[in-house]
């Protein structure tokens, strides 16, 4: 059983920690040793389902992390599910201890993030689930070969899941409070921009854009478009190699409105923790 310790317990967290706690395939693979969350009022409230002796304690989470560590903790797995900002402060001291799951791939759009995650993964590896990424192995395979010509994100969200910062966040207030049913492209130009604006919204563009590195973040071309027909994400994702050759794929997933995360990501991001291990040091896809 890996030590596993889980960092957020929005959404994403509570689904795990269910899992992991109460699903009998997941409790043989996990042992759930802490569970941090920015606001512990949140964990109070589901003391039923994470007891108290579960729960990170600290000022900070960096501080709550080293006395874990401090008073003989053991650990082999991380799990990110909160916010760019958690990996962005404390990714390397996670890694100086254990493997490193990050869904917030955003974080990565950040060169200095990304750097540091790289020089402390010479140990321990940082592990990222593909999610909505589809298809994100023969981007990789691409890249690789050196085929990889060109690499295009759409991402279509209801307007209540989106979490903009400025200047998006104006333009999308303006556009629910409209008469208007057509959709409102926010944004269309390189993902490193766009990671930064909507850092809940586009991992999905990141990560496609880390697999095709030799385009990166700056040469992957995405576009984040509100709507309001629809409760769901619609990616399109549009991949180009030579002599003409392409390929498109769309993925359609249902949504709780305002729902940061659809209905089939919480289930892709289970899979790849099973997947997040045996890699060794680096970066990986899960």
């Amino acid at each position: 059983m890996r030590k596993i310790g889980i960092i957020g317990y929005g959404n994403t967290g509570q689904f795990l920690c269910r899992k992991i706690l109460t699903d009998p395939k997941y409790a043989a693979e996990f042992d759930l040793k802490f569970v941090w969350n920015r606001s512990m009022e949140r964990l109070k409230a589901h003391r039923d389902t994470i007891p108290e002796s579960l729960w990170l304690k600290g000022e900070t989470l960096e501080s709550a992390f080293q006395n874990y560590i401090q008073n003989d903790g053991e650990i082999d797995l991380i799990v990110e599910v909160a916010h760019p900002n958690v990996v962005r402060d404390c990714g390397g001291l996670f890694l100086e201890h254990a493997d490193l799951y990050v869904a917030s791939i955003t974080a990565l759009a950040d060169a200095n993030t990304e750097n540091i995650l790289r020089e402390k993964a010479n140990k321990n590896g940082v592990y990222l689930p593909s999610g909505a990424a589809w298809g994100i192995h023969d981007v990789q395979k691409m890249n690789q070969l050196g085929t990889l010509r060109g690499l295009h994100v759409t991402m279509r969200f209801n307007a209540d899941a989106l979490r903009l910062q400025e200047p998006l966040k104006s333009r999308l207030q303006t556009y629910i409070q409209s008469n208007t049913q057509e959709e409102l492209v926010l944004y269309e130009g390189n993902v490193r921009d766009i990671a930064a604006l909507a850092p809940n919204n586009v991992n999905t563009m990141t990560c496609l854009a880390l697999a095709g590195s030799d385009l990166g973040l700056d040469g992957t071309q995405g576009c984040l478009i509100a709507q309001k027909e629809h409760d769901a994400h619609i990616i399109d994702i549009e991949v180009e190699g030579p002599n003409g050759f392409k390929v498109h794929t769309r993925r359609y997933n249902p949504a709780k409105k305002g729902a940061v995360t659809g209905d089939e990501t919480y289930n892709s991001f289970l899979i790849s923790l099973l997947k997040a291990k045996g890699q060794g040091a680096g970066v990986h896809f899960c």
